[in-house]
């Protein structure tokens, strides 16, 4: 079975969806420093040029990242492409239970809802042209991340503290999800718990050794209340132990 140390050295994987020019130079920049201080790692676009449509190499980043985050700018809807990462962000939010982060950079969230203010303007302008099925879409993907709890720039006085926050709380949400996922593979039938059939076949089934002794000792160590099996949270107060 896993250990706490293997959730300690796990290096995640971001995708930062946002407008270069409003961000990149300073805030990007330095969430990048901060998110790598703490073993996280970021999708770096650096030697990609950017352009108005979100092409392959994007789509399979945003879908393998665990998580992403959405630098809402004041000219983040000034690009069709950034409009696109979000859609497809939404779309793994809600088919891979990917976590999204919205970060409200010097907008208000309302102006994002509505698409007023000059966040509206510079989406308008973007539309011009567009089918009204694709402006839809965009529509309900901006009224639907300006719900999502994130951070707000105007609210923070002190930009490092703020960026210190936002990567402390990407950093135990990412822990949770691995959590999740460790226990999953040795949930075989999907019920919530762990019995001592399913951690046997999970800890052999890669050709490992474990006799039935160790089997048990290790149900009887994380079974807080000894039910014969490992729930959830039994497991992860097991695992951070």
């Amino acid at each position: 079975m896993a250990t706490s140390s293997s959730l300690s050295h796990v290096i995640h994987s971001i995708f930062p969806s946002f407008h270069g020019p409003d961000v990149r130079r300073e805030f990007l920049s330095h969430l990048h420093n901060v998110f790598a201080r703490k073993q996280i790692t970021m999708f770096d676009d650096q030697k990609m040029e950017r352009c108005q449509t979100i092409g392959p190499v994007l789509i399979q980043a945003i879908r393998q990242a665990k998580a992403s985050i959405v630098v809402l700018s004041r000219n983040y809807a000034s690009s069709s492409c950034c409009l696109d990462e979000l859609l497809e962000i939404l779309k793994c939010k809600e088919d891979l239970g990917q976590i999204v982060m919205p970060i409200f950079y010097d907008v208000d969230p309302s102006d994002i809802r509505k698409q007023k203010g000059d966040f509206g303007v510079a989406f308008k302008k973007t539309c011009e042209g567009i089918a009204e099925e694709k402006k839809r879409r965009w529509i309900e993907a901006l009224t639907c991340v300006a719900t999502i709890v994130g951070e707000h720039s105007r609210n923070w006085n002190d930009e490092a503290a703020m960026l210190e926050k936002i990567s402390t709380v990407m950093l135990e949400k990412l822990k949770m999800e691995k959590l999740w996922e460790m226990f999953r593979s040795h949930d075989i039938d999907r019920n919530g718990f762990i019995n001592e059939q399913e951690l046997r076949y999970s800890m052999t089934r890669d050709g490992g050794k474990v006799t039935d002794e160790e089997v048990r000792m290790i149900i009887k160590a994380a079974d807080v209340d000894s039910d014969g099996r490992i729930s959830h949270n039994e497991f992860a107060k097991f695992i951070e132990t």
